[in-house]
């Protein structure tokens, strides 16, 4: 049976940001209003309410000790609070103090705390005293669970998933291309999800197992039921239940946002959202809603107004459509209606249900504004510090404005308390945006150097050389596998080339041949290879030089891997690795452009990377290295001397206090050795950040 709307709990006057369900009976949620609340169902089979703590900023995140009773809280203040679940005096019985930043997800079991936070770091609590932090994560930890005594799992802003016996990392899981958001766990393993739209099923080993494709946006909870169907919410408005990778039903809210979602003891879902309100659904006939709250919800849903801009309406069809079944679960199509009103129709449970109407036309020739590689309705600049340059804040008028400030500031390590104040801005600079008028985007015009944005790589296909080296200096392939490797050359076999450059750097003693091979297929690999850590040290340890630059050339060409590649090469302990392996000491070498080019390169996108997410340790690990390598490097050729710095002023970009002497002679270095108007104009907009 379907799962259908059973209650609806009305107290909160903000977002619902967390919900758990420790009991049939019992239902605790948190709201940006500052308030925990618990709700116990009466005698009549209502829902009561009352607040059972009060905090003085946004509660963000929840978790709960059956064990004990409590009520664990995080938030926007850095505590975590913990209070008796039957308390109502609004004041916390335990308070955990440690986190530098909004604390934005909890787990708990026996006698740990588990949280995650905006600081980066996941900290490890026992007995209410804190036992470990968890460092390695590049940016904002969002999901974390407790899988046994000291053993952990941890998701990030950083596109990772770990996994840590007590503090130490044991495992590095890379497959989201997004922010990594939720995390449950599964018999078999575990699920995550992510703002690229996908939950992923994964064995501890590392191996997917499914990936579930249907949300339309930002997946923000995943859950199970004990009958081993998924169950995840989004910011597309919908809650949708998995079976066997395929959605089996698509519930529509209300809501823009549904935050979290979790799951009773006797399999109802609860959910938390922007509206304010918790929903519980359920397929039990005598726990569903009156018809009066059922059509209260249908109606809820049919009148909200969904922005053109936000949906397929390309192809319109006539009310005749809604006779025919749809191809799949959750499908949507949009409906011109006998009055003329363009309508959304989703394919849900056997029948269509109508979830909006859609306001603006189809094929309008609104301009978007592309910022960090993604289309915008609005990218507005925002002065936070006098002498500083504006950040950029990018924003779509179909998307929550608390999402938008949630991103801003997490991007730009700003203190959560500036949410209220970024919504409020967005809300006054598109309060001329209602649901029938035209989009007038802010477009930033003034090109810049810095932040630079884009990775560089050395993507040359350069095959029928490599080939021709790969046939030379054979020692191990046969006449026959020559040949298929040919093909895989030809077609772009990536994966089975990988396979042979890992033969011939692992059996050959000229391995030049491998190393470009890896640097030919690095940026399109589906994963990264499982001895890459062994092949950065071969490579930077190698007394050839040509295999020194082609090495370089290849960790340059990683960052280029939409897959995996960033996640992978910043890894806080693969980053600190390489650049502490890179070494340039001669200018006269035939290889030293090669070598210096390909250093500058790969140094250039790790600052593109601190840039682009403010990591500071990162950032002064990059400026060390150029403190000591940049004038040598710079000397050989003038490329090299532009990439060096264009990092530096990322850098700068992400700390003033990188501008330091070091920095300004290789200024002067530079302007002396190349008259070059690039650099002229590069040094201008560093020294005005």
């Amino acid at each position: 049976m379907a799962y259908k709307l059973s209650a609806t709990l009305e107290g909160h006057e903000d977002d619902v940001k967390a919900v758990v369900s420790p009991f049939n009976d019992t239902i605790i949620s948190a709201s940006r209003d500052s308030t925990v609340r618990v709700w116990s169902k009466n005698n009549e089979g209502q829902w009561d309410s009352t607040i059972n703590f009060k905090s003085n900023a946004f509660i963000n995140s929840l978790t709960f000790d059956a064990e004990n009773n409590l009520v664990i809280s995080g938030g926007q203040d850095k505590l975590i609070n913990i209070t008796d679940l039957y308390s109502s005096s609004l004041d916390s019985k335990y308070v955990l103090i440690g986190h530098d930043s909004n604390v934005c997800a909890l787990d708990s079991k026996d006698d740990q705390v588990i949280s995650g936070s905006w600081d980066t770091t996941a900290k490890v609590w026992e007995n209410n005293i804190l036992k470990y932090t968890l460092e390695g994560h590049n940016a904002s930890v969002w999901g974390v669970k407790i899988l046994s005594k000291d053993r952990f799992l941890t998701s990030s802003a950083d596109r990772t998933i770990k996994l840590w016996d007590h503090d130490k990392e044991i495992k590095n899981f890379v497959g989201h291309k997004d922010v990594v958001r939720g995390l449950t766990i599964l018999p078999y393993g575990f699920a995550s999800t992510s703002n690229d739209g996908t939950i992923r099923v994964s064995d501890f080993d590392g191996n997917l197992i499914n990936q579930l494709i249907g949300h339309e946006s930002f997946v923000y909870s995943v859950q199970s039921l004990s009958n081993g169907d998924i169950v995840s919410s989004g910011e597309d408005r919908t809650v949708r239940i998995w079976r066997n990778g395929k959605a089996i039903q698509v519930i529509t809210l209300p809501s823009i946002s549904i935050w979290s979602i979790s799951v009773l003891p006797n399999d109802d879902i609860v959910t938390g959202g922007s509206d304010n309100t918790v929903r519980i659904f359920t397929t039990d006939p005598d726990r569903i809603a009156n018809n009066e709250e059922l059509i209260k919800f249908k109606e809820a849903v049919e009148n909200i107004a969904i922005n053109s801009q936000s949906i397929d309406d390309s192809k319109i069809s006539p009310p005749e459509a809604l006779e025919k079944p749809g191809t799949k679960e959750g499908q949507v199509i949009i409906i011109k209606s006998y009055t003329g009103i363009n309508e959304a129709h989703q394919w849900s449970g056997g029948i269509w249900l109508k979830i909006g109407e859609v306001v603006g036309s189809a094929g309008s020739s609104e301009k978007k504004t592309e910022f960090d590689g993604k289309k915008w309705d609005y990218v507005f600049d925002v002065d936070i510090q006098d002498g500083v340059p504006p950040l950029k804040l990018p924003y779509n008028v179909n998307e929550n404005p608390y999402v938008a400030a949630q991103r801003f500031l997490e991007r730009n390590e700003l203190p959560s308390s500036y949410t209220d104040d970024v919504v409020q801005f967005i809300t006054k600079n598109t309060s001329s945006v209602g649901v029938n008028s035209e989009v007038n985007p802010y477009v930033d015009s003034k090109p810049k150097i810095i932040p630079q944005t884009e990775y560089l790589g050395f993507t040359t296909n350069n095959y029928e050389s490599i080939f021709k080296g790969l046939k030379k200096f054979n020692t191990t392939f046969s006449t026959d596998e020559i040949d298929k490797i040919e093909t895989y050359f030809i077609n772009e076999n990536y994966n089975d080339l990988l396979t042979v450059a890992t033969k011939i750097i692992e059996n050959w003693d000229n391995k030049l041949v491998g190393f470009d091979i890896l640097r030919l297929i690095s940026a399109k690999l589906d994963k990264p290879p499982i001895e890459l850590g062994e092949y950065i040290k071969v490579g930077l340890n190698s007394s050839n030089a040509q295999i020194y630059f082609i090495t370089f050339r290849f960790l340059s060409n990683i960052f280029l891997n939409k897959n995996w590649g960033e996640a992978v090469i910043t890894d806080s302990a693969i980053s600190t690795s390489i650049i502490n392996l890179i070494e340039f000491s001669s200018s006269d070498d035939r290889n030293s452009v090669n070598i210096s080019n390909a250093i500058s390169t790969l140094l250039l996108n790790f600052s593109i990377y601190a840039g682009r997410y403010k990591v500071n340790k990162l950032a002064e690990t990059l400026v060390a290295k150029l403190n000591t390598k940049a004038e040598l490097l710079a000397k050989v050729s003038s490329e090299s001397a532009y990439r060096l710095s264009v990092a530096y002023g990322n850098l700068i970009y992400v700390n003033k206090s990188f501008s330091n002497s070091d920095y300004k002679k290789l200024k002067v270095l530079i302007l002396q050795t190349y008259q070059e108007d690039r650099f002229k104009e590069l040094f201008n907009e560093i020294d005005a950040l």
